[in-house]
């Protein structure tokens, strides 16, 4: 729900995969419907979350960050593309929203040669972003 309210706002802009900073949004959730509200953004997604204007966002049921970039496929047997996905040849770009509050981290990547086909990960991701986000949320 909040990825496709993210989704439907970014259309209206020019260029909705190709944000050149990260943003930081406050959600509030009112019964079937939420409320979106912009708080901050930033070049940098780890910075944007360790400024002290970020915690802000923490005052709402769930904050959610919008990113764009470049992905390509892993290559065989690494778990890693085979070089920077910005140079690959297979290279897609790609818009990746998370949301974190007191139930978990969920986010959802939406590729824009796909964008009618969102995909949801609901608390499995593991990595940088994933630890930094979570810590983002439980910190005081």
């Amino acid at each position: 729900m909040v990825e496709a309210r993210i989704d439907d706002s970014l259309g209206v802009t020019a260029k909705p995969f190709d944000l050149d900073r990260a943003r930081l949004y406050g959600v509030n959730f009112r019964g079937d419907d939420l409320q979106l509200s912009f708080v901050l953004e930033h070049g940098d997604i780890y910075q944007l979350l360790e400024v002290p204007e970020s915690a802000c966002a923490r005052m709402f049921d769930a904050a959610a960050l919008v990113t764009c970039g470049w992905a390509a496929p892993i290559a065989p047997g690494t778990g890693e593309p085979d070089g920077a996905p910005s140079e690959h040849p297979q290279r897609r770009r790609v818009r990746l929203v998370v949301v974190v509050g007191d139930a978990g981290v969920a986010s959802v990547l939406r590729f824009a040669d796909d964008a009618a086909s969102p995909i949801l990960d609901a608390g499995e991701a593991k990595g940088p972003l994933a630890d930094a986000v979570a810590g983002y949320w439980t910190a005081d």
